[in-house]
């Protein structure tokens, strides 16, 4: 684990320079991010891209005279190098923060506790990659489609300290393979296989299934007339869901201030189905319980019960403004770690259970389309079937849907499955993202399509 030490070494450094040269008066807190990838790129089953990442910066947020202020720097492990970087963050944060207005809610960091939580992986071997995504994608080759996608692997850090005494470290290692298979007549798969411990063959037998899907899509389309139907609707899908619990979702100051789609629940207005669980879970190892002021979250932290809101996400911010406690939220409360609870139903009989109607594998461009009354519209993407006495028969032209998460969630929610998928956050934007979702399939009724 000498990638780990060398991160957490940058971290030290980077909070010794920082909170060692503060002032009276001035307060700090520090945010790392730190990476020790491998990655490969590929298309037509051929590696195109192939290579290592190692990198790491560091954030800080500087308070003084109630005024906050933003900066950040890349460490480069040249302590000399990572000093002058400091001081020069330091500096600009104590020229430019005095041009801000006071902050009446400004909330200090405070937090003196200490952690460290290190999730160790087993992953495959750097020059063993190409052979092991590669490998057992020849089958989709043999198939006449093209495999492409991205593989990326290794450790991923983030620490977070402040001048009040906190200091929190997280490092986990993981891999995310996230690829596709086109037919040469546009239409495609779109799956992944993410995790701590790589399983050849749990990899292989997801390839399998993404090839059992090839012979449908070489079928002509059916186009659905708009109307209501019962639909599956797949983790991956389901994944693309997930942000509405976040944007405008389930923070305290959304719901305070009126922007978010979930009053109505809040209020006990509305309720979801009793089969609904929603849970915020640190056990998964997906990214660190604290935030950046150094308060730590509860390892779980029950959001939907049984239906009903059990919990909201509190920010300290919002615990100052609305006289609350804080459960160490993000400052925009969203949520983190997302685990669904799971149902009774058997994922391998997902055709059976749809019977006639929709398989939903992929959804894109979703967005609220009455935020009031929690509707959420978006598209059919990749690999949606109909389906017909539980047999797929043809790929559909993409629909638009328009539905309630009331219904969604509620009414119409006729099962979950027992099995659940881990949906890992893919994101390489800059750095490779933390995060994911642990999420069930999910089979509804009468799911509302308008175009």
């Amino acid at each position: 684990m000498s990638a780990l030490r060398n991160m957490e070494a940058r971290f030290d450094q980077a909070c010794g320079l920082l909170f060692g040269e503060l002032l009276p008066g001035e307060a700090l807190t520090l945010d790392f991010a730190g990476e020790s990838s491998e990655f490969m790129r590929f298309n037509e089953g051929k590696v195109r891209q192939i290579g290592h990442m190692d990198r790491a910066t560091v954030q800080i947020k500087y308070f003084r005279d109630g005024r906050t202020l933003s900066s950040a720097f890349e460490t480069t492990g040249d302590e000399d190098q990572d000093a002058e970087f400091a001081a020069a963050a330091l500096s600009r944060a104590r020229r430019e923060a005095p041009l801000l207005p006071v902050d009446p809610y400004q909330t200090l960091p405070a937090c003196s506790d200490t952690s460290r939580e290190v999730f160790q992986g087993r992953l495959p071997e750097a020059d063993r990659i190409p052979d092991e995504i590669l490998g057992p994608g020849e089958a989709i080759a043999k198939a006449g489609a093209d495999f492409v996608g991205l593989h990326a692997q290794g450790l991923v850090c983030r620490g977070a300290a402040s001048s009040a005494g906190a200091r929190h470290w997280f490092a986990t290692e993981t891999f995310a393979s996230d690829h596709s298979t086109y037919l040469p007549n546009g239409k495609a798969v779109k799956s992944g296989y993410a995790g701590r411990e790589w399983d050849a063959r749990e990899y292989t037998r997801r390839l399998a299934t993404t090839i059992s899907r090839l012979e449908a899509l070489a079928r002509p389309e059916k186009v659905i007339p708009p109307g209501k139907y019962r639909v599956y609707i797949a983790p991956d899908a389901l994944n693309e869901v997930v942000p509405f619990f976040s944007w405008n979702g389930l923070g305290e100051r959304g719901l305070r201030e009126g922007e978010s789609s979930w009053i109505a629940l809040r209020d006990g207005r509305k309720s979801l189905s009793p089969r609904f669980r929603l849970d915020q879970d640190f056990g998964l190892g997906l990214e660190p319980r604290f935030n950046d002021l150094g308060e730590v979250a509860p390892r779980l932290l029950p959001l939907i019960e049984a239906g009903r809101l059990a919990n909201t996400l509190v920010s300290a911010r919002s615990a100052k403004k609305y006289g609350l406690a804080s459960n160490a939220a993000p400052a925009g409360e969203e949520v983190r770690s997302p685990s669904i609870g799971a149902g009774d139903l058997d994922e391998d009989k997902a055709l059976e259970l749809v019977g006639t109607g929709l398989y939903l594998s992929n959804l894109h461009y979703l967005n609220w389309s009455d935020n009031d009354s929690g509707r959420i519209t978006g598209m059919t993407r990749f690999a949606c079937f109909w389906v017909e006495d539980g047999r797929i028969v043809s790929p559909i032209k993409d629909m638009r849907f328009d539905e309630s998460i009331y219904h969604l969630f509620g009414d119409k929610l006729a099962g979950l499955t027992r099995q659940r998928t881990l949906v890992p956050e893919t994101s390489t934007y800059g750095h490779r993202a933390l995060g994911g979702a642990l999420l069930p399939g999910i089979l509804v009724e009468d799911f509302a399509f308008t175009l």
